[in-house]
């Protein structure tokens, strides 16, 4: 039993314990209710509100809570890929937090991004910012289910978070990132995997990543076809001014 009797009473540590064994460590307010069984909504809100001030509960959004473990409590145990699907179910997690569980980068992040069919604003919680991408349906593809703690989380491949960099990020850095991935990954990568999915893309992402490839000395032949008979140019960035006839594209100077 969950004993900490200065903090956490009986039929508190009984309510976590009961909670845990039907949902997991995530749960949701109407659950709390329901296993509280006859306390008014009003009577559980100030019940949650004292176990969240005592760290028993950790909110993940309006709602829905972590339940902390007598070590960690206070703080979130769970995977931080666990968390920001908790935050946002249609969601998977994209970009260099991805490429982190793929094992090809190996920085610390603070943030873990994630793309998802609905508007979320960005969400801090223990000092890792939580921020959600919105794109359409026809973008929402390219992630495999994984098992982390026992959930189930969307994970995009390492193919469709380098594509995700390029879509949404467009920035020197990302792009320097991607490149320098490409360099020095490349048996990492899935290239006919890498080229159907680029097929969903719009031509300027397929006009950097053919770029970019270029750059890290893989062959590009199969992306080239993609933008044949591709009409006007792309840019890069904003500030980009160096033109390649190849991609069509102006690219900026940090990568001559």
């Amino acid at each position: 039993m969950i004993t900490n009797s200065t903090i956490l009473t009986e039929k508190e540590s009984s309510l976590l314990e009961n909670l845990i064994l039907k949902y997991g460590f995530f749960v949701d307010f109407d659950q709390i209710v329901a296993e509280l069984g006859g306390y008014s909504r009003q009577r559980v809100r100030k019940l949650v509100a004292k176990m969240s001030k005592n760290g028993w509960l950790i909110r993940i959004k309006k709602g829905k809570y972590y339940i902390s473990n007598l070590e960690a409590r206070g703080f979130a145990s769970a995977s931080v890929f666990v968390i920001a699907k908790n935050i946002m179910e249609d969601s998977y997690v994209s970009f260099e937090s991805a490429l982190q569980h793929h094992g090809i980068f190996d920085q610390y992040l603070k943030r873990t991004t994630s793309v998802s069919v609905k508007q979320y604003a960005s969400k801090e919680i223990q000092n890792v910012t939580y921020k959600f991408v919105k794109t359409g349906a026809q973008n929402f593809y390219g992630w495999e289910n994984i098992k982390i703690e026992g959930e189930t989380v969307k994970m995009a491949t390492v193919e469709k978070a380098v594509l995700d960099m390029i879509n949404f990020h467009r920035s020197v850095n990302s792009l320097d990132l991607v490149l320098e991935k490409f360099k020095e990954y490349e048996e990492n990568f899935d290239f006919q995997k890498l080229q159907e999915f680029s097929e969903k893309q719009s031509t300027a992402v397929r006009r950097v990543l053919g770029f970019l490839l270029d750059k890290a000395g893989i062959d590009s032949g199969n992306f080239l076809e993609l933008i044949k008979g591709e009409k006007g140019s792309s840019w890069m960035t904003k500030d980009s001014k160096i033109y390649n006839a190849k991609w069509k594209l102006y690219y900026h100077n940090h990568f001559e």
